[in-house]
């Protein structure tokens, strides 16, 4: 196709009509205007970011829709299809927007909303600007220039941290599992750990299943719950292990320092952030589920109601074998039995919304580790759809008073509950009973959530086992004191003690869940359920 300007004649060729259109057309740019499209550096005006004094009056822009705010102030934006993944019937996309060097993504159900969702968070980078989360809309006051701060609002803050822990971690599963078959998943979680402004995929996981109760193991080598989040959190301490482990070698770059009382503690700087691709089951998401969000933003708005209310607060168990949770018997003498679940009662076990609860009042280091670090936090959960704020902030947090004074070093820990801009799809495939999960330094494995073993039928690196294996080689290997009073010296038997007897030695940690057990009580969520014991009377 050839284009003619000022009696100047300008080739230029293509796939297609329009390809071959633009090819001339930049040629002729190029060679009467001197524009460098191969230079991505350099920026055309039109691409220069506008300050707000070039703008009439930004409140006009507010109630507009992102796409057409950037096409206002930035016409030379590009948007480009990435990807298009899913079933016919309900596929995914992706799609990039560029302005200059800065790229951002979008997902949606149709290139419409992923177009919505990209617009948004490049206004979100570019101007520091926040988003009602229940319109959409531009939220007032929170505009500013370019590059400026003086804008700047939590909203903004919130929005890009979020996007870039989802797109961090979705990144990570892509590139450990997108040619082989495990790629198709339900739920997709992963903790990102940041140091000194330094972001870093730490694990990620998927499953959505629990062990069936004829599975369960007395050796501790199986695992119980599978649940995508809870995985995680399982990775996350083999890391946390491989971390102490590497303490006394490798300082500079571990995240752990030696604590003025024993033990040791986090590094300043050093935070850990949990992504999950939905909202948890139990109380954080069993009273949204009639709701229907809108495509064009990642939020519930339906009443969220107060702790009490029906049942909402209400401890959960999860179903054997299944999805979803149901309430927990109201019995207060309940306990289960070995002999009761092998033949053939239901194994309860709590939901992930109750866990992470646990995990913001006792840390997600658990007992066994505790004896050598002090409560390690989450700072914040980002949730990839059906985020209810309400909901979420009475599973995680709310539903627990406090009244009861912590051990030193515990608290009820808040952290920031965020959603990304661009809501994650529905997964319209059938619940797999694989569950994956990769750590940083070890690399994927793939356990069979109904059995809490490989597919191999070999124990997981994050069974209860394996972690108790590595916290006798910490004991072996460290010269540092722990924290409490544990006995690390082997006996003539060459075992330490029982896996219980461990994890009972950790007295601050036991203190604290007995407080968070009996609170809950009082507050009439219900009573909080444990595995039958004989599961803990291993040795190690």
């Amino acid at each position: 196709m050839v284009c003619t300007l000022t009696d100047q004649s300008f080739r230029g060729e293509g796939r297609s009509k329009k390809d071959a259109k633009l090819a001339c057309s930049r040629r002729a740019l190029e060679v009467m205007f001197g524009h460098d499209f191969n230079n991505p550096d350099k920026m055309s005006e039109s691409q220069n970011p506008r300050t707000i004094t070039e703008i009439d009056d930004w409140m006009e822009l507010e109630g507009k829709n992102p796409v057409s705010i950037l096409n206002e102030l930035y016409p030379g934006t590009q948007y480009t299809l990435m990807s298009s993944q899913g079933p016919s019937h309900a596929p995914e996309f992706i799609l990039k927007a560029t302005l200059g060097t800065l790229s951002v993504e979008g997902m949606g159900k149709s290139k419409k909303d992923a177009k919505l969702h990209a617009s948004k968070a490049l206004l979100v980078h570019l101007h520091k600007v926040g988003f009602d989360p229940a319109t959409g809309d531009l939220l007032s006051g929170t505009a500013g220039g370019a590059g400026s701060l003086a804008g700047q609002s939590d909203h903004a803050g919130e929005h890009t941290w979020a996007d870039m822990i989802g797109q961090m971690v979705n990144q990570k599963f892509s590139e450990m599992f997108c040619l082989t078959t495990y790629f198709r998943r339900k739920v997709l979680a992963g903790v990102v750990m940041t140091r000194d402004g330094v972001s870093t995929v730490v694990c990620v996981s998927t499953g959505t299943k629990c062990i069936n109760g004829e599975n369960l193991s007395l050796a501790g080598q199986s695992l119980n719950d599978s649940h995508a989040e809870i995985i995680s959190r399982r990775s996350l301490l083999v890391w946390l292990y491989d971390e102490l482990l590497k303490v006394e070698t490798s300082n500079e770059d571990n995240v752990f320092k030696p604590a003025k009382d024993g033990g040791f503690e986090l590094k300043p700087g050093v935070r850990f952030d949990l992504y999950i691709s939905t909202a948890p089951c139990g109380d954080s998401r069993i009273f949204s589920l009639h709701e229907e969000p809108s495509e064009e933003f990642n939020l519930l708005s339906g009443p969220s109601g107060d702790v009490g209310e029906g049942s909402r607060g209400k401890l959960r168990s999860k179903v054997e074998s299944g999805m979803g949770t149901v309430p927990l018997p109201i019995e207060d003498h309940l306990v289960q039995t070995w002999d009761g679940v092998i033949a053939g009662e239901r194994l309860l076990t709590m939901s992930c919304s109750d866990k992470i609860l646990r995990w913001n009042i006792l840390g997600v280091q658990g007992a066994l580790l505790s004896h050598w670090t002090k409560p390690i936090y989450l700072s914040s959960i980002t949730i990839g759809s059906r985020f209810h704020p309400g909901h979420m902030s009475r599973a995680f947090f709310d539903r627990y008073s406090g009244d009861s004074p912590l051990p030193c070093g515990y608290m009820l820990n808040k952290p920031l509950i965020i959603a990304t801009t661009s809501p994650e799809a529905r997964q319209v495939w059938k619940s797999s009973d694989n569950s994956v999960n990769w750590i940083l330094g070890c690399g994927p494995e793939i356990l069979n959530g109904s059995t809490g073993k490989t597919l191999a039928g070999a124990p997981s690196r994050l069974c209860k086992s394996s972690l108790a294996k590595r916290f006798r080689e910490l004991g072996n290997a460290l010269h540092v004191k722990p924290r409490t009073q544990v006995d690390m010296k082997k006996p003539a038997n060459n075992k330490i003690d029982s896996y219980s007897k461990l994890k009972m030695q950790a007295k601050d940690y036991q203190s604290a869940k007995r407080s968070m057990v009996e609170n809950l009580k009082k507050a009439g969520a219900g009573k909080w359920i444990k595995k039958p014991v004989e599961q803990d009377l291993f040795y190690i």
